[in-house]
C-alpha cells in the first residue's frame, strides 16, 4: 500500500493554516507566511519508519491550484489519499476531493478535528469513503497494515452504501510520534517547521479550541524524546530554529524547567520559540528558556476589557502587569509576538480602541489581530448562538479575518472597521509612536 497525504489547496482568496486554532485552522488574506501542518508530516513519517510508502503533497506551500494539487497526487499512483481539512476550508477542500475522483478509484479519506463537527456531512459527500475521527498519526499506520478501514479505532466508513462506524480510538502516545521527515517536501521553502511537545490546555478561554480539540488534559513528551528530535532536525536537515505549536508550552513550571535544562545540557540544539501565557512565567523559567535557545514567545492578550475577559472565562494579568512580563522577555533577548481578538462579547468601540492603544504601548516585536470567531463547540460559540450574533453561517466565516459575528454594542461592520484598525494602527506606530486611538 502507498498513502499519499495531502494539504488541499486554499480557497480562492485567501492563505490556510490548517494547523492554527487547535487544527480547526484560520484561513487568512495575503499572507506571505507558510506553516507546515505537522500531523501530516506526522503520518507520512510513522508510514516510511514502518516499511510503508508514503509521501506529503503541500499544495498551500506550492501554490497550487486544484487541479495541479490532483496531477500531483496522481503522479504518485497512490492505493489510497488522505485530506487534512479544516473548519474555513472544508467545502474548498471537498471539491478538490471531488475533482481527484473523477480520476482516482482508491480511497480517499478526510481527518482533522473539523472532521469531529460534522462527521455525517462529509462522509456523505460523494468522493469521501472514510473519515478519521481521532488523533494522527497511529491509526494510519493501522490501516496501511489493515490494508482497510475495518475494525481500525476511529473511522467510520463506507461499505455497501452503509456507514460503518469503528469504536472511539485512544489518544496518541506522544513518545511514539516520529521525527518528521521534512525532506517529503522542499521544507526551507516554510517561514518556519514546527514542532510540539505538548497537548492540550485545562485552561478553557471560550474563544479557544484548543480543549475541544487536544482535551483539557495537558500531555507531555519526554524530555528525551524532544531533545532527540531537536538533535535529529539540527543534524539532518541543518536547521536552527523550530517554533513550537504547544498551546501553553510553560503550565508547569517544573516541567518546563527540566526540558530546558535537558536542552541545555544537550548543548542547545536549536533556537525555539514557544506560545504560552505571561501568567505562566517568572524569572527563573524566563532565564532558562533563555538558556536553553528560546528566541521568541507569543501570548495572547486578547482584550484590555475586564468584562470581555471575565465574559470568556479568560483570568489574565493586569494591562501593567502585560507590560512588565513582555519587558522581562526583552531584556533577555527575546522576540515578543501579542495576539488580540476585535469583537469579543462585551467589547464596545471603547475598549477596542484602548486594546489597540496598549497593543501600540507594548510595542511587541510582532502583533496578530483577529476577529473573534465562534469555532464549534467553544463558549463563544453557545453564547453566539443563544445571542443569535452569529451573522455569517458560509464555512469561511469560520477563520479570524473574516467578521463572523456581532454583540450587543458592535455590528460586523463595526467589527472588521476596528480590525482595519487595528492593523493599519499598529503597522503606523514605528513612523509615530506617540499615535493615539481617538
Amino acid at each position: 500500500m502507498s498513502i499519499v497525504f495531502v494539504e488541499p489547496p486554499s480557497p480562492p482568496g485567501f492563505v490556510a493554516f490548517r494547523h492554527s486554532h487547535g487544527g480547526y485552522g484560520e484561513l487568512c488574506r495575503g499572507s506571505r507566511l507558510r506553516f507546515p501542518t505537522l500531523d501530516l508530516f506526522h503520518g507520512a513519517s510513522l508510514l516510511l519508519d514502518h516499511g510503508i510508502a508514503a509521501c506529503v503533497i503541500d499544495s498551500v506551500l506550492q501554490g497550487h491550484a486544484p487541479q495541479d494539487c490532483v496531477a500531483a497526487i496522481l503522479a504518485e499512483d497512490p492505493s489510497m489519499v488522505v485530506f487534512r481539512t479544516s473548519s474555513g476550508s472544508c467545502p474548498h477542500d471537498l471539491a478538490v476531493a471531488r475533482l481527484l475522483k473523477r480520476g482516482f478509484g482508491g480511497p480517499i479519506l478526510f481527518y482533522g478535528p473539523h472532521v469531529g463537527v460534522e462527521p455525517e456531512a462529509i462522509l456523505a459527500d460523494p468522493a469521501v469513503d472514510a473519515v478519521l475521527l481521532a488523533e494522527a498519526p497511529a491509526p494510519f499506520l493501522k490501516i496501511a497494515q489493515a490494508g482497510g478501514f475495518a475494525g481500525i479505532p476511529g473511522v467510520w466508513f463506507k461499505r455497501s452504501g452503509r456507514v460503518v462506524k469503528n469504536p472511539s480510538a485512544p489518544r496518541t502516545d506522544l513518545d511514539a510520534l516520529p521525527i518528521p521527515r521534512w525532506d517529503l517536501v522542499d521544507y526551507r521553502k516554510y517561514s518556519y517547521v514546527t514542532s510540539q511537545t505538548s497537548w492540550g490546555c485545562p485552561f478553557g478561554c471560550g474563544y479557544c479550541p484548543y480543549p475541544l480539540t487536544q482535551g483539557a488534559l495537558w500531555r507531555v513528551r519526554s524530555n528525551a524524546s524532544v531533545v532527540g528530535e531537536f538533535t535529529a532536525l539540527r543534524r539532518r536537515y541543518g536547521l536552527r530554529f523550530v517554533l513550537l505549536r504547544d498551546p501553553e508550552f510553560s503550565l508547569e513550571k517544573k516541567r518546563t524547567a527540566a526540558l530546558c535544562r535537558a536542552l541545555i545540557e544537550a548543548g542547545t540544539p536549536l533556537m525555539w520559540g514557544c506560545e504560552t501565557r505571561l501568567d505562566t512565567l517568572d524569572d527563573e523559567l524566563m532565564d532558562l528558556m533563555a538558556r536553553a535557545g528560546c528566541v521568541r514567545v507569543a501570548f495572547g492578550v486578547e482584550s484590555a476589557s475586564a468584562a470581555a475577559l471575565k465574559k470568556m472565562g479568560r483570568r489574565a494579568p493586569a494591562p501593567s502587569r502585560v507590560k512588565e512580563q513582555v519587558a522581562a522577555l526583552k531584556s533577555r533577548g527575546m522576540l515578543t509576538y501579542a495576539m488580540y481578538i476585535i469583537g469579543l462579547p462585551e467589547e464596545t468601540e471603547r475598549s477596542t480602541k484602548d486594546l489597540i492603544e496598549l497593543a501600540v504601548e507594548l510595542d511587541t516585536n510582532a502583533a496578530s489581530f483577529s476577529m473573534a470567531t465562534p469555532f464549534a463547540g467553544t463558549r463563544l460559540e453557545i453564547l453566539g448562538r443563544q445571542a443569535g450574533s452569529i451573522t455569517a453561517p458560509e464555512p469561511l466565516h469560520l477563520t479570524s479575518s473574516v467578521a463572523s459575528m456581532r454583540n450587543a454594542a458592535l455590528s460586523t461592520s463595526d467589527v472588521e472597521r476596528l480590525y482595519a484598525l487595528a492593523k493599519s494602527t499598529w503597522k503606523q506606530r514605528k513612523s509615530n509612536p506617540a499615535m493615539a486611538v481617538s
